[in-house]
Order: C-alpha cells, then structure tokens, then sequence
C-alpha cells in the first residue's frame, strides 16, 4: 500500500486529532456546567453482530471501564467493518479515519490483540478473492503500523469470497462483501 504525502499527512493529522479529542483536560478551579459531548465516527450500517461482538479485549461487554479511560461502548461505537472498492485494496479517507479510532483504541489498551479479517465479493476466482482479502488485511495493518501498532498485535486471516455478508449477487451485495472486519 503507497500513501502519497497528502494521504499521509491526512492520517496524522486525523490522528492527532482523534488522540487529542481523548486526552483528558486539566481540571479547572470551577466545574464547567455543561456535559461534554463525545463525537462518533459514522460510516455505512453495520450489521447487529459486528456492532454487538462481545470479548472487547477483556471479555466484557457493557459501559465498565478499561485502560486509558475508554468504556466498551465507546468502543463499539467505532464502526468494526471497512469497506473497499472493487478490486481495490486501497484505503479510502474515511476508511482512514475508522482506523485512525482504532489506532488510538489500541494504543490506550496495549494487551488487546485484533484480527484483521478479509474478505471480497464472489466475482473473480476462489484463489484471486483469497489473495485480495489477504492484501486488504495487510492494507488495514500496514496502517496501523504507521500508528505505532506493532504487527505481532494484530492478526490477518483472508476468506476471500468464502463467507460473504450478503448473499445476493448484484452490487449492493457485492459492495457489502468487499470488507475487512475488525474483531477485538
């Protein structure tokens, strides 16, 4: 995968923002009166059980508390699946800044381990959708990487076009089964 230099100053500055939107604020001499309002990534529907998969690094699910001050809905509100364009492996802005959350998900969680799982659509043969979900995992890792995510965290497994998310074959299907899924 090749970020061109807007590319990547792009993804570090999504990143720096997205690190310094969690850093907790000194407290002031006087409490502020209002809640603060947490900001979340949204991207396309995911199905209930990408947005349900319990095991979030510690094997629980609900709003208890984990490292770095995050709770697993806060978690779960990251959307858990990319999506790509056909044939491609390339990582478009928004895809981007979903894994820019994760990044700082799991820099603030430093024992959680993910899979990276990828899939294609059924078009093309068996071994090509293998080797395309293979490259859309590694595409997803290698940007993590540049996050500072070390490689030995994170897993890729290809099913290529094995186990789609939609049956049907038309091209809202097939847009759906172009994906790397997120699993904690």
């Amino acid at each position: 995968m090749r970020l061109n230099n807007t590319n990547l100053i792009l993804v570090l500055a999504s990143a720096m923002f997205i690190a310094a939107c969690s850093t907790p604020q000194k407290p002031t001499e006087e409490p502020p009166t209002t809640e603060t309002e947490v900001t979340e990534v949204s991207v396309e529907d995911q199905s209930a059980e990408s947005a349900t998969t319990s095991g979030i690094g510690s094997g629980e699910s609900g709003s208890s508390d984990l490292q770095g001050g995050q709770s697993s809905d806060q978690v779960t509100n990251i959307p858990r699946v990319v999506y790509f364009d056909y044939d491609s492996s390339d990582l478009s802005e928004d895809v981007q800044s979903i894994i820019a959350a994760h990044a700082v998900i799991l820099s603030q969680n430093q024992n959680w381990n993910i899979v990276l799982e990828g899939h294609a659509d059924e078009r093309g043969t068996r071994e090509y959708n293998l080797a395309l979900g293979q490259e859309r995992a590694q595409a997803v890792s290698e940007l993590l990487q540049i996050y500072n995510i070390p490689s030995n965290r994170v897993q890729l497994v290809s099913y290529g076009e094995e186990e789609p998310a939609v049956l049907e074959s038309n091209e809202e299907a097939w847009s759906k089964n172009r994906r790397v899924e997120i699993l904690y």
